[in-house]
């Protein structure tokens, strides 16, 4: 392949993602996979591409864990509901749940992921390291007995 295309594809990659206002972390400091609860930023609901959320079973959210892979969250809740790409050091939800009175209550859900990925091709993988919720009571999900 000729080198320049290849240059030329790649930075046509980036601008297109940097147009398109996909970002690979919004948190200060979840690049390097961990966020000041103080510093958390949840993207504003307008951006996310499912705007109603998803209607998830609270046993599946409670599955998951510090330590949790980015391939078990996405068998568990599927992808991201805002522009975060695989590469992405954190994912937001918009996740809604029925309560025992059959109300729906909408959580916003933000998973941090670790710095230590190398690659796929070195069959290397993200893993959980922290895991954020607003309204912080909406934490009552991650329990596995509620």
């Amino acid at each position: 392949m000729n080198l320049h295309l290849y240059r030329y594809g790649l930075l046509a990659t980036a601008l297109l993602l940097t147009a398109t206002g996909c970002t690979w972390h919004v948190s200060p400091g979840a690049q390097y996979g961990s966020v000041d609860a103080n510093d958390l930023i949840f993207p504003d609901e307008s951006k996310a591409w499912q705007k109603s959320g998803k209607l998830v079973d609270q046993s599946d959210v409670a599955k998951i864990k510090v330590g949790t892979t980015k391939s078990e969250i996405y068998k568990l809740i599927g992808t991201p509901h805002f522009q975060e790409g695989f590469n992405a050091r954190e994912w937001d939800y918009i996740l809604k749940f029925s309560n025992a009175n059959k109300n729906i209550e909408t959580c916003r859900y933000k998973v941090i992921f670790d710095n230590s990925y190398e690659g796929r091709l070195l069959g290397d993988e993200f893993f959980v390291t922290e895991i954020y919720w607003q309204p912080a009571s909406c934490q009552k999900y991650s329990q596995a007995d509620r």
